[in-house]
C-alpha cells in the first residue's frame, strides 16, 4: 500500500522489493498538503499556504500573515501521514516556512539468510517500519531589494525561495537518513491574477546507495472571477515524466467562504495511467485578523483502498 502511493503521486508503480537505483524514501515523493491533493498536485504556481515549502518555496512569499496547520492522511487501515506545517513573515515580502511529516507503515517481516553463504532462510519477526522528513525554508520577492531594469517584470514581479529538508527511514533497529535542497522561482502579478513557477526538487545525497529522485517541475496558475485555475508539467532522473491541473471555485459570504476543488494527474511512465482527486475547503473570519480554515481531499483508487486527507489550518 505504501508502494501505491508513491505509484500515484511520483508515476512509478514499485513493487514489493525496490528497484535499482531508486529511493527507498517513500516519504520524499508524498505530497502535503490537502488543497494541493484535491487540486492533483498541480501546486507549483498556486500555493498560498505553508505547505509551499514542499511544492515550490518561492511561494512561501505570498504568505503575509503567521499561518501553523496540521495534516493527516490515510489510506485503508495501514497507511497513516501526519503533518505539520508554520510559515512566518520575518521581513518585508519575506517569509519563513517550516514543516515535519510522519509517515507509519504496515510492519516488514524480516528476511534471514546464512551470513556465510547468503543462503536465504525464511522470514523472521515483523520489523516495525516509519518515515520522517522536516524542512525549513524562506521565500522572499526580488523586488525587496530595490529594483534591476535588465529582467524588467521578472525581477519586480518574481520571488526566489529555497527550503532544506532532512528525511529518514527506521526499519527494526536500522536506520539511514539523507538530506535535500528545492530551489524556485515564482513569477505573481497581482493584478492580472496571472502566476508561473518553476522548482528543481530533491537536490541530494543518496539514502541506502540509491539516489532521491531529481524532479523539475513547471507550473502556471491563473485566478478569474471566483475561479483559480492551475497547470505542472514534471520530469524527474527516475524517468518519470506527469501532467497536472486543478480547478477551485470559489464562494465569498460574508464571515467566510466556501471552495469546491477538482484535480487530476496523467503520468507517461505508469500503468497507473490517469485518476481524478477532489475535494472542499472552508475558510472561516474569526476576530480581527484571526482566520480559520478545514480542508478536505479525496481521491478514489480502483482497486484499493480510497485516500482521505483532512486538514485544519490557523492564520494570525
Amino acid at each position: 500500500m505504501a508502494a501505491l502511493l508513491l505509484a500515484l503521486w511520483a508515476g512509478s508503480a514499485l513493487g514489493a522489493g525496490r528497484s535499482a537505483g531508486s529511493s527507498s524514501l517513500i516519504i520524499s515523493r508524498l505530497p502535503v498538503g490537502t488543497r494541493a491533493m484535491a487540486l492533483g498536485g498541480a501546486y507549483t504556481a498556486m500555493a498560498d499556504d505553508p505547505s509551499a515549502i514542499w511544492w515550490n518555496p518561492s511561494c512561501l512569499a505570498r504568505i503575509n500573515s503567521i499561518e501553523m496547520g496540521v495534516l493527516h492522511v490515510e489510506q485503508g487501515q495501514d497507511i497513516r501521514m501526519e503533518n505539520a506545517l508554520f510559515a512566518w513573515p520575518v521581513v518585508s515580502g519575506g517569509t519563513l516556512g517550516a514543516g515535519a511529516s510522519y509517515l507509519g507503515m504496515p510492519p516488514i517481516r524480516e528476511q534471514l539468510e546464512d551470513p556465510a553463504t547468503g543462503a536465504y532462510l525464511g522470514t523472521g519477526a515483523n520489523l516495525t517500519a516509519y518515515q520522517w522528513k522536516t524542512a525549513a525554508g524562506f521565500g522572499q520577492y526580488l523586488s525587496r531589494w530595490g529594483g534591476l531594469p535588465l529582467l524588467g517584470p521578472l525581477w519586480e514581479r518574481g520571488a526566489i525561495g529555497a527550503s532544506l529538508a532532512v528525511l529518514g527511514e527506521q526499519i527494526g533497529i536500522e536506520g539511514s537518513y539523507t538530506v535535500s535542497a528545492d530551489v524556485g522561482y515564482l513569477y505573481d502579478d497581482p493584478s492580472s491574477g496571472r502566476r508561473f513557477g518553476v522548482v528543481a526538487r530533491e537536490l541530494g545525497a543518496p539514502t541506502r546507495g540509491a539516489p532521491l529522485p531529481v524532479t523539475g517541475q513547471v507550473g502556471v496558475a491563473q485566478d478569474i472571477g471566483d475561479w483559480g485555475l492551475s497547470a505542472d508539467v514534471l520530469t524527474a532522473t527516475d524517468d518519470s515524466y506527469r501532467v497536472r491541473g486543478g480547478a477551485e471555485w470559489t464562494y465569498q459570504g460574508d464571515t467566510g467562504a466556501v471552495s469546491l476543488r477538482l484535480g487530476a494527474q496523467h503520468s507517461f511512465s505508469s500503468h497507473l495511467n490517469s485518476w481524478l482527486s477532489m475535494g472542499l475547503g472552508y475558510h472561516l473570519n474569526l476576530a480581527g485578523s484571526l482566520h480559520a480554515s478545514i480542508d478536505y481531499a479525496y481521491l478514489p483508487v480502483d482497486s484499493f483502498d480510497d485516500l482521505h486527507a483532512i486538514s485544519i489550518e490557523v492564520a494570525l
